[in-house]
């Protein structure tokens, strides 16, 4: 199962998959039951050549369908050409900058980070990072953890925030606290109303798009 998720931890435009998969395969015995043969952890260097290969895939389809980035060539958008606002909001969104009111073109308020803090790519067990694809393969659930799956099935589906990390101050902006602190620091995103409901509408997919398959 694949949930497509169109968001970021700072309700950005961050579109990624989370897939749910059967690392392993089934053999049927004499009596025709099921028995499940685990497959072994993925290595490092595994990991890595899937998401090099993912990667290739991605900019083939990407080149076929005429949609590959190329600076020297200005390619027609067709969000634009369907809605130039919603195309404005979702480029702003992807880039962490405001598109609409007083402070267009400026970034997302950001409390407590440091603007020197080195970037920090992921270099946890079994995760890759290459030209701004990543790839985490780390987490594992036994075949009996029931609760374990329904935990993970949960994180696959959730929605874009948690009501309660949403705080609204008193001078009427809203404050969005991160689930973790990012690498520059940042534990706190800050908008003005219009400008949250500016990210919101970004992340809502196109109908009859189906986010689960």
């Amino acid at each position: 199962m694949t949930v497509i998720q169109r968001f970021g931890g700072g309700l950005n435009l961050n579109v990624h998959f989370h897939a749910l998969v059967l690392d392993g395969v089934f053999t049927e015995g004499e009596t025709g039951a099921l028995r499940f043969h685990p497959a072994p952890p993925p290595s490092e260097e595994e990991i890595a050549r899937l998401l090099a290969t993912i990667r290739a895939r991605v900019r083939r389809l990407l080149r076929r369908r005429g949609l590959e980035s190329d600076a020297d060539v200005a390619r027609p958008d067709p969000l634009a050409d369907e809605s130039l606002a919603l195309a404005g909001i979702s480029a702003a969104s992807v880039q962490g900058r405001i598109a609409l009111g007083r402070r267009a073109g400026a970034r997302v308020w950001r409390l407590g980070h440091d603007p020197d803090a080195p970037w920090v790519a992921s270099t946890g067990p079994r995760q890759a990072h290459l030209d701004g694809f990543d790839l985490h393969a780390n987490l594992l659930v036994p075949a009996a953890d029931r609760a374990r799956l329904e935990q993970l099935c949960r994180y696959l589906l959730r929605p874009p925030v948690a009501q309660d990390r949403l705080h609204l101050t008193a001078d009427g902006r809203v404050v969005l606290e991160l689930k973790s602190k990012w690498a520059d620091g940042t534990s706190h995103l800050r908008f003005e109303p219009h400008e949250l409901l500016e990210k919101l509408a970004a992340l809502i997919p196109k109908i009859p798009s189906h986010c689960t398959r």
